[in-house]
């Protein structure tokens, strides 16, 4: 082995020490960088061609792998834009010429604009359903326009219609029609109380207290009331407008089912 050879392999093992050790450094410098895949170095070694006589040293070298594939941890955020692939996918992003990139890193914010745009300035792309479900491009980026999420004049929806599953004793004691809850008497009695959550036009949350009241074999009346306008301590007699309807239910007292169409108080 010539000095020159020496020398060589001397480098090139610092040169690959130095590549490991700088996957090391990047690695920890970017332990909270949103989307930053993992780096590592794998060594091979450099085999050159030697005789009887003579020895040849080789030396080594690196191969940088940048886990690409590998999954990311999902973080709890307290930013409400931020967003996250769960399995195989990108994100697309365009920058402000409009060339798109693929991205894991769902950290995005909106702009002056309402435009969702991440750390670089890129904006998100997505499929607009404003005129119905979109056509989707393999393999391409037709279609896609950028995320905006301010100004949307969005309109609540209110509650029109619930459900309820449960159990009614049909062994209880009928209540006198004079205490019914729908009556909204400070006398009111009831058979079972239940809750229920639904939403007024502005989008806020209303709970609503439902009293079912058995009135005689087979029959029994449903009540809804306005929590927010019951009496503290006793909910009865609820405040003008507490009461939001109610209804006459009947049931076949062989089988237990519900029959005929609930009739309306």
């Amino acid at each position: 082995m010539s000095l020159y050879g020496m020398m060589r392999t001397g480098v090139s093992g610092m040169n690959a020490q130095a590549n490991r050790l700088s996957t090391v450094a990047d690695n920890i410098a970017n332990s909270d960088t949103t989307g930053y895949k993992r780096s590592s170095a794998e060594f091979s070694t450099l085999v050159m061609p030697s005789t009887g006589g003579a020895y040849n040293s080789g030396g080594v070298t690196t191969t940088i792998r940048q886990a690409v594939s590998d999954p990311g941890v999902l973080q709890y955020t307290t930013s409400v834009s931020d967003l996250a692939v769960s399995g195989d996918g990108f994100f697309v992003v365009q920058d402000p010429s409009g060339t798109p990139y693929l991205t894991r890193a769902g950290a995005f914010v909106p702009d002056g604009q309402g435009r969702l745009v991440n750390s670089a300035g890129f904006q998100l792309m997505a499929y607009s359903y404003e005129n119905g479900v979109p056509a989707a491009t393999v393999n391409g980026f037709e279609g896609l326009v950028p995320v905006v999420i301010s100004d949307q004049g969005m309109t609540a929806t209110p509650s029109t219609e619930g459900s309820y599953a449960g159990n009614l004793p049909a062994g209880a004691t009928p209540v006198a029609t004079a205490n019914l809850p729908a009556a909204n008497a400070a006398t009111a009695q009831y058979t079972s109380k239940s809750s229920m959550v639904a939403y007024d036009n502005l989008g806020n949350k209303k709970l609503l207290d439902v009293y079912f009241t058995n009135t005689g074999a087979g029959t029994w009346q449903v009540a809804v009331f306005d929590q927010s306008k019951a009496t503290a301590g006793t909910s009865f007699p609820y405040t003008a407008g507490g009461l939001l309807g109610s209804a006459n239910l009947t049931f076949d007292t062989t089988t237990g089912k519900l029959t005929g169409t609930p009739t309306g108080v």
